[in-house]
């Protein structure tokens, strides 16, 4: 017989494929996986990601803004990217290996 998926379970399930679909780009990936391994990080540490232009990154680390996966803070002319996902932390130390 069959179980029935609860609502949450359910809820559950659309917000991880979300976030495996905002994962899903290798720029974002690799955006990611540069602020969990080395903190936080200004749009021109990152441009190495990918050989990405500064603009692409710009928009990358917009969406993920916008999911609320990275946060900015503005320090002088700067502003520094973050992770703020503990999901997405735990995540890119499964796939990657890195500091604990």
């Amino acid at each position: 017989m069959e179980e029935k998926v609860s609502t949450s379970h359910r809820e559950d399930m659309i917000q991880k494929a979300e976030l495996l679909k905002a994962l899903a780009h290798p720029i974002r990936l690799c955006i990611m996986e540069n602020l969990v391994r080395d903190g936080k990080k200004n749009v021109t540490e990152i441009i190495s990601c990918m050989d990405a232009s500064q603009s692409n990154i710009s928009q990358h680390l917009g969406k993920l803004r916008d999911l609320k996966l990275v946060k900015d803070e503005k320090q002088g002319n700067l502003v520094y990217y973050s992770c703020v996902s503990e999901e997405v932390r735990a995540l890119i130390k499964h796939l990657f290996g890195g500091k604990e």
